[in-house]
């Protein structure tokens, strides 16, 4: 005997920029794919503040375009460069 119930299950459907509000997701993806929660080709920021930081408990997320993400990847290095922290 098999024991059946409905299930109601979130699913990725579709992922913009957060800087530019791109579509980074490919036409072919999008239509081929019932859950893009694997697909992962594009850049992801995560930040997370702990006990005693001034920024304490605070949580960030960011998903990018390449174009947006080899921007901040290069404001970064820039800074680096500026601030003679290149190794």
């Amino acid at each position: 005997m098999r024991k059946t119930a409905n299930q109601s299950v979130e699913v990725v459907t579709d992922v913009f920029c957060d800087a530019c509000g791109a579509n980074v997701v490919p036409d072919f993806q999008r239509e081929h794919h019932n859950s893009l929660k694997d697909f992962n080709e594009y850049g992801m920021l995560h930040a997370s503040y702990g006990y005693g930081s001034n920024q304490d408990g605070d949580s960030f997320h960011f998903d990018l375009c390449e174009s947006c993400f080899k921007e901040l990847v290069d404001k970064v290095k820039s800074m680096q460069t500026s601030n003679n922290l290149n190794n």
